[in-house]
């Protein structure tokens, strides 16, 4: 496995060189504007940091005003951080009215839908309700939405780009986390829709495939704890069907793949290729759990994809079930 696990490293730094090859072609950024959202942490903080750093104007959209106000303290007065809930018609709004007045007819040069979460993990097809599908649905996917149509007309404008967010999770159905994988089927079908709708009016649209990264997000800690809180409001039969053991081996399996979880900085790199190369990609998969597993397993007949995947990440049997073939 380690041997398995050095190679894939070595192929992805080989990817990383001819990524940085090709950003030698880059358009040019100065005077341009980008609109990012989710940058209180993760990916989109770290991408405001660095458009910020190349001479960028950035919008950083953040839910809370702690996410403001580290950003207003730590960058440069081209970056303005603003109060942003996707999740809500009238923030977004807010939000568009302060862009547009500051861009005027020059337009949008990029929006990064970055903002995300990730939900009900951990468990199985039962265990989330019809509002934890919502929730996550409303941030990943309808917020998605609501902030691209949005911003839509001062992209056209300037004949912008859209960067979206999806996952590996979107090519290749995860049932430990199907309110998030969902979500990201949805990202991925409507990023496509946008970008063949968009190509008359010289929009172009991105989007950026992750593996497993290390953002907050992602924190083992946090997933267990509501791993936890989901378990305990079962019903007593569903806790008796499942078992113990099951809830156990799923804990497990969180903190075993928390291990090979990668440093973000790939994201932000292919972000800002996406924003400045010259001749972008459709598609970037990043990660190489996506690169060589997660991706590939998903272009395979049916059948042999679902035989792939549970000897990859074999789904643990519930109490009512041992003995079953």
């Amino acid at each position: 496995m380690t041997d398995i696990y050095s190679k894939c490293k070595s192929l992805q730094a080989s990817w990383h060189f001819t990524k940085r090859i090709a950003n030698s072609f880059l358009v040019q950024l100065t005077g341009k504007t980008v609109l990012i959202t989710g940058c209180d942490t993760g990916f989109g903080n770290l991408l405001a940091r660095r458009l910020d750093q190349l001479g960028l104007r950035v919008f950083a959209g953040c839910l809370t005003e702690a996410g403001v106000a580290e950003l207003r303290q730590s960058c440069s007065e081209r970056l303005q951080p603003i109060r942003m809930d996707v999740t809500s018609s009238d923030s977004v709004q807010d939000a568009f009215r302060v862009v547009r007045e500051a861009v005027g007819s020059k337009g949008l040069h990029g929006l990064v839908n970055n903002a995300g979460i990730s939900g009900v993990f951990g468990g199985t097809a039962e265990w989330a309700t019809l509002e934890d599908y919502q929730a996550v649905l409303n941030v990943n996917l309808l917020g998605m939405i609501d902030v691209t149509k949005t911003f839509l007309p001062l992209l056209k404008k300037s004949r912008g780009r859209v960067v979206n967010v999806a996952s590996a999770a979107g090519r290749m159905a995860n049932p430990l986390g199907m309110p998030y994988t969902v979500s990201k089927y949805g990202v991925e079908a409507f990023s496509d829709c946008l970008r063949r709708a968009m190509r008359c009016f010289g929009v172009k649209v991105y989007i950026i495939e992750p593996g497993l990264f290390r953002t907050d997000m992602t924190n083992h800690d946090v997933i267990l704890r509501r791993l936890d809180q989901t378990w305990q409001r079962q019903t007593p039969e569903t806790k008796t069907e499942y078992g113990e053991e099951f809830l156990q081996a799923a804990k497990d399996d969180i903190i075993f793949g928390a291990r090979f979880s990668q440093v973000p900085v790939a994201i932000v790199d292919a972000m800002e290729h996406a924003l400045s190369a010259t001749h972008p990609r459709s598609r970037y998969v990043v990660g190489w759990d996506a690169r060589f597993i997660t991706v590939p397993t998903s272009w395979l007949p049916t059948d042999l994809g679902d035989l792939i995947f549970r000897l990859v990440a074999p789904i643990h049997k519930p109490a009512c079930c041992k003995g079953q073939q």
